[in-house]
């Protein structure tokens, strides 16, 4: 190598992920947080699928509720893709997944300067051993259509939906 010639700058590694430990203190939200979890959870209990386009469409950009060609690129396309998605046709299947993941402790994911919230906890935070009782809460956020697949540490491929500190919703995929 030349004197004169600087070596190749190599990037920064990305961030490392780290996780609080889980919560059921919606308290602790930050209130968009806390806002963007219940119009989610009101249109879950609803049992009407077109109930969730508002939680939706509070987002500058649509969250992302599959990878792939097939996944919608647009708010106007996302409720049909969502009753496709799901098993009954009717988008039933989702809004149950939605409030099961809900309904669960939380955990706070920080990777460098972004926070966001993600439930259900054990989506996040896997550990090999559940108990029964988790291994049931963790087959209550498993879409029909995934109860055959696992996780490479051989869980069930369980829904997770995470909302960044701003309220937005990102996302709610299996994972």
């Amino acid at each position: 190598m030349d004197a004169r010639q600087k070596p190749a700058r190599r990037p920064p590694p990305p961030p490392v992920e780290t996780f609080s430990p889980r919560s059921g203190d919606l308290d602790a939200l930050p209130p968009r947080v806390a806002e963007m979890r219940e119009r989610i959870l009101v249109a879950t209990r609803s049992g009407d699928i077109e109930r969730l386009r508002p939680a939706i469409e509070w987002n500058e950009t649509l969250p992302l509720f599959a990878r792939g060609d097939d996944r919608p690129r647009s708010f106007a396309t996302v409720i049909d893709f969502l009753k496709r998605y799901s098993f009954d046709g009717h988008g039933r299947e989702i809004l149950a997944l939605l409030q099961a993941a809900f309904e669960n402790d939380y955990v706070k994911s920080t990777r460098g300067s972004t926070v966001s919230y993600i439930w259900p906890h054990f989506a996040a935070v896997q550990k090999p051993d559940p108990t029964a009782d988790e291994r049931l809460a963790m087959y209550r956020c498993v879409r029909f259509a995934n109860l055959a697949l696992t996780n490479d540490i051989g869980l069930p491929l369980m829904q997770r939906a995470g909302i960044g500190e701003d309220g937005t919703w990102h996302y709610f995929l299996a994972g």
